[in-house]
């Protein structure tokens, strides 16, 4: 089993390589931002990741009535929520994240979203358009052997 490579280590956290999209993220994981500070040098902001349907389930409401209210009332379903920060002296438990930039493509409940940038240092879930995305999917390919049993490749679509 392949480890996933650590970005950053501490005592209170370890940030982890982004997810790839196969991959894709869950409810209430947390992703992490890096930003350049003068007097510190690189530090992050956390965003854990939620919906509607997870909060709706959370509070035992009904989740297809909670997305139906969210879509009347003009809220996202997606959505980051951005972790308070807290210096303590006594010992507390490790957090884990994966390490994110503005602009990337996660993946979140089985679809596409792209992070971007918003006002206070939060950031917003654009869904990105599954068909703008058929250009950057990779060309997949079939492995047969011809007559004379020399390896051939054929593409598929």
């Amino acid at each position: 089993m392949a480890q996933r490579e650590v970005k950053f280590e501490s005592p209170a956290q370890k940030i982890f390589a982004g997810k790839n999209d196969w991959e894709g993220y869950k409810e209430n994981d947390i992703i992490a931002i890096a930003f350049e500070t003068k007097r510190y040098g690189t530090m992050h902001h956390f965003y854990t990741l939620g919906s509607v349907i997870s909060c709706a389930i959370d509070m035992c409401m009904c989740p297809f009535e909670a997305v139906e209210d969210a879509k009347k009332r003009g809220h996202k379903l997606h959505f980051a929520t951005q972790n308070c920060v807290m210096i303590s002296s006594g010992e507390r438990k490790r957090e884990y994240s994966f390490l994110q930039e503005h602009g990337d493509k996660i993946k979140f409940h089985g679809k596409t979203f792209k992070i971007v940038s918003t006002a206070n240092d939060n950031i917003s879930l654009e869904m990105v358009d599954e068909a703008a995305l058929e250009d950057d999917k990779p060309m997949r390919f079939k492995m047969s052997h011809g007559p004379d049993g020399d390896l051939r490749m054929s593409r598929q679509n």
